[in-house]
């Protein structure tokens, strides 16, 4: 049966009034609905494994409803219990115990108004045998300045346990690719629950696991036949009394822009530098176009520090400096200079990434040697006179992938070179050669044109890597570039390469490492 009783949300009700304006992201909010729940896990973590079995594990539920403009959070935790009821819903009331990831007496509050005006509780807490809902309708609050709320009780088995968070008429409800990133930046704030296996996070019934970067694996930059050695080393020193650092900086074997980046943590949860929002300073990182900047990463867990309520940052006060010259003379040591190796080490492309690129390349010239000659025709609508060009070749290399075919266009035969270079020697992003041989077979001119793309230029190695679907648009570009210069050659222009040559030098000072 049913009943009512009530609970007060004084003396802080004006503070929730403002709570709606707080600086939040979108997984952020729903983080402090996550944090609730295992500080609730953790402190009665015992019981919770003397009634379920020693097989129990805390799972957070959250569900996105789109077209009813709802958000609901269900954790199986131990529930709001009675002695704790009161403070739950009054703003600002710090638990008794605030050394875990509910330490402000605000997440719950600041999220829910954050997300919505009305939003509901309910609970049933471990060994109570009485569920409890609160509904809060934030403007009716303001508007007849309530104190007090309705609370909605009935009776429950003594061995349920859980809460239930429901937000109603959502006003920052996350869409299509929001849901996505929210679902990246949950599972690597906690990354460290879901890897010790203590938590099931799931999102629209998708259970959320965090797939850890691989570890550069290569001999040191300046000693190429040398031993493979993990890149990997661990960090633990004092920052100052009560305060220290702990954890491992690495170098990822793929690079990546978005995801390098140390992630700092606290508490066991990351504060600073969760998904493509890795904590990166200049000191150590250098500017965004430094190979250092998209390969080095770490987990560095701070102990001793404090947090903005909200927990989207490290409070560091003058500890910042300190702690980054520390950091960065550790992992910069001669016997292992990990910052260096970053910034020196370039890719040898491996079996796998050597298949991808002649997939690349023999999917990009079967397609030209079919549609070059129609292209070139519709560019070209008449047919000037080819005049003797000037000899220009490809710079000898052997570290390439190359295709050539074969085109007749304005009574010329056509011999078309297309490469994909991994030779670090070579500066330019984009070469091209064009020159005439004499046909053995014919009393006539074969036009040999030569067109490379770099794979180890710093632009390819920031926005393709060894991604083939990033390599391939590129490569397209590049062929229709080259041909469109031999075009222009062919129709009398003399400055014909300057383009390319002003592309190349913009693009090399564009993508320049520090």
């Amino acid at each position: 049966m049913k009943q009512h009783d009530k609970v007060s949300i004084r003396p802080q009700v004006t503070m929730l009034s403002v709570l709606k304006f707080l600086e939040y992201e979108t997984w952020f909010a729903l983080a402090e609905f996550v944090d609730n729940a295992i500080a609730s896990y953790l402190k009665y973590e015992k019981d919770l494994i003397t009634i379920q079995g020693d097989d129990f594990r805390l799972t957070i539920s959250i569900e996105i409803n789109e077209p009813e403009n709802k958000i609901t959070v269900r954790d199986n935790a131990a529930g709001i219990n009675e002695e704790d009821y009161p403070r739950a819903f009054r703003a600002a009331e710090i638990p008794p115990d605030n050394s875990g990831l509910s330490e402000f007496g605000m997440g719950m509050k600041s999220a829910a108004c954050w997300f919505a005006d009305e939003w509901c509780v309910t609970t049933t807490a471990l060994g109570e045998n009485i569920e409890k809902k609160v509904c809060f309708d934030m403007k009716k609050i303001f508007e007849d300045k309530l104190e007090e709320l309705d609370v909605e009780t009935q009776l429950c088995k003594k061995n349920y346990h859980y809460t239930i968070i429901e937000l109603l008429n959502v006003n920052r409800m996350p869409r299509r690719r929001g849901i996505g990133k929210v679902k990246d930046h949950l599972k690597s704030i906690y990354r460290e629950f879901l890897r010790k296996g203590v938590l099931i996070l799931k999102v629209d019934g998708e259970e959320l696991t965090f797939t850890e970067p691989k570890i550069l694996k290569v001999p040191r930059y300046d000693e190429p036949k040398g031993a493979p050695i993990l890149w990997k080393k661990d960090i633990s020193f004092p920052i100052e009394d009560g305060l220290s650092v702990h954890g491992y900086v690495a170098i990822r074997e793929k690079a990546s822009t978005s995801e390098a980046g140390f992630a700092l943590f606290r508490r066991g949860r990351v504060i600073e530098g969760s998904f493509d929002n890795g904590f990166r300073p200049d000191f150590i990182f250098g500017n965004p176009n430094s190979f250092r900047y998209q390969r080095v990463f770490g987990e560095l867990h701070l102990e001793g520090f404090d947090v903005s309520f909200t927990k989207k940052g490290i409070q560091w006060d003058e500890n910042l400096d300190v702690f980054l010259r520390l950091l960065k003379d550790d992992i910069s040591s001669k016997t292992f200079p990990l910052l260096q190796q970053a910034e020196q080490y370039r890719v040898r492309a491996t079996e796998n990434e050597y298949k991808a690129a002649k997939k690349v390349l023999d999917e990009t010239v079967d397609d030209l040697e079919k549609k070059a000659p129609k292209a070139l025709a519709d560019v070209v609508n008449t047919a000037p006179k080819v005049p003797e060009p000037e000899h220009t070749e490809l710079t000898k290399t052997e570290k390439t992938l190359n295709r050539e075919f074969e085109i007749r266009f304005n009574k010329v035969n056509w011999k078309v070179l297309i490469e994909l270079s991994y030779d670090p020697s070579l500066k330019e992003l984009i070469e091209v050669g064009d020159s005439f041989i004499k046909e053995k077979s014919k009393d006539e001119s074969m036009r040999q044109i030569g067109i490379r793309l770099s794979l180890t230029h710093p632009f390819m190695v920031e926005f393709a890597g060894v991604d083939s679907s990033k390599i391939e648009p590129i490569l397209r570009i590049a062929a229709a570039l080259g041909l469109s210069e031999v075009i222009a050659k062919g129709s009398g222009v003399k400055t014909q390469g300057e383009v390319r040559r002003n592309f190349n030098d913009l693009i090399s000072n564009l993508s320049k490492q520090e």
